[in-house]
């Protein structure tokens, strides 16, 4: 086992914790908040919305007196820390660790060659590591890093699908959605035992699995982006896009097929109750546990980069971008599709964090 920590120079740490105290008399570092993570350009960033509906954009960066990093993918938070992975060009990735309380540096664990999503559970981490569009770590590892998180030793590395993405867990079984990265060429589920980390048994479901959420019976929802088809270029179609729900008493699945998508990766989520499963296709649909087909009716006439549920209302809270440099929104609406509340926040919002 490696100890994989990114411990900054002495100067820069020096230029840290000077910039840091300076922007504290401006800053006051806030608890238990919504967090929402922007994929940004050049620096991604995280953007805090307090009890009062006040927003505060570049949040990290205040704080810390440093850039968050290159296109943040996904963000997770425990009682005591918030996990941010940070996906670079090279490849070179990173988890950027950081007090819940201040939001200060802790720490950054390295290792991987494209850190994609995270998710946490019984004093572990979890990290997808997939596969980029350069050539010089395309075909590098397709694993999920198991993170030790009072030491940030990483485990040994589960081998997994291609371009593994959004994981969950159900009934101690971690479930990865291997999209096949860059290449477009996977449409399976990987199932793992979280009791030894050992791979289970190797799921198909539909064409490039990206997203997922679990019901109230712990069933596994997969949102399954299609395999694009370019041949009718610049208009492209996806083949086989859909959903597919995984039964985990049996892993039997069945699947539900899209006639069109749109929107970013993070494109499904459950309700509070999680009895109805709400997905982007080519607007935003609400769906019973129980239906044996797909609703017609729109829940929101509208698409969106990221789709989130608060836990404490219920309500949905969608990510909307632009463009990579302009502010995106976050749109909040009831259950019943009433838009309650807009947020601008960083560029290219792709998903919302509730830290309570």
């Amino acid at each position: 086992m490696k100890k994989v920590l990114r411990l900054l120079p002495f100067f820069l740490m020096a230029l840290v914790m000077f910039t840091a105290c300076s922007d504290d008399d401006d800053v006051t570092p806030k608890v238990s908040q919504i967090y929402i993570l922007n994929e940004g350009n050049e620096n991604g960033s995280v953007s805090i919305i307090d009890e009062n509906d006040e927003v505060t954009n570049n949040y990290y960066e205040a704080i810390n007196g440093l850039p968050l990093g290159k296109f943040p993918q996904s963000m997770a938070a425990n009682d005591t820390h918030v996990f941010i992975v940070v996906t670079t060009t090279t490849g070179a990735g990173y988890v950027e660790v950081v007090d819940k309380n201040t939001f200060k540096h802790v720490a950054a664990i390295t290792g991987f060659s494209y850190p994609r999503e995270i998710v946490l559970m019984d004093g572990k981490a979890y990290v997808s590591n997939g596969t980029g569009a350069d050539d010089s770590y395309a075909k590098k590892n397709n694993e999920i890093y198991p993170i030790n998180l009072s030491t940030y030793e990483v485990g040994a590395k589960i081998a997994v699908g291609a371009g593994p993405e959004k994981m969950v867990v159900s009934k101690g079984k971690l479930y990865v959605a291997n999209s096949g990265g860059w290449s477009n060429d996977d449409k399976t589920v990987t199932v793992i035992d979280t009791s030894n980390d050992q791979v289970l048994e190797t799921i198909t479901v539909k064409s490039c699995p990206k997203d997922m959420a679990v019901d109230a019976n712990g069933d596994v929802w997969v949102y399954c982006g299609g395999t694009p088809d370019y041949s009718n270029w610049p208009n492209t179609t996806f083949v086989d896009a859909g959903i597919s729900k995984i039964d985990v008493s049996n892993s039997e699945v069945v699947s539900f097929g899209f006639p069109d998508i749109k929107g970013g990766t993070k494109n499904i989520a459950i309700s509070k109750n999680k009895k109805d499963v709400y997905y982007i296709s080519d607007a935003v649909y609400s769906m019973s546990i129980s239906a044996t087909e797909l609703p017609t009716t729109k829940l929101i006439d509208a698409t969106y980069y990221g789709l989130d549920v608060h836990p404490v209302s219920g309500e949905l809270w969608l990510c909307k971008e632009v463009d990579a440099t302009t502010p995106g929104s976050v749109y909040v609406y009831s259950t019943e599709g009433t838009e309650l509340k807009k947020y601008t926040v960083g560029s290219m919002p792709n998903s919302t964090v509730f830290a309570y």
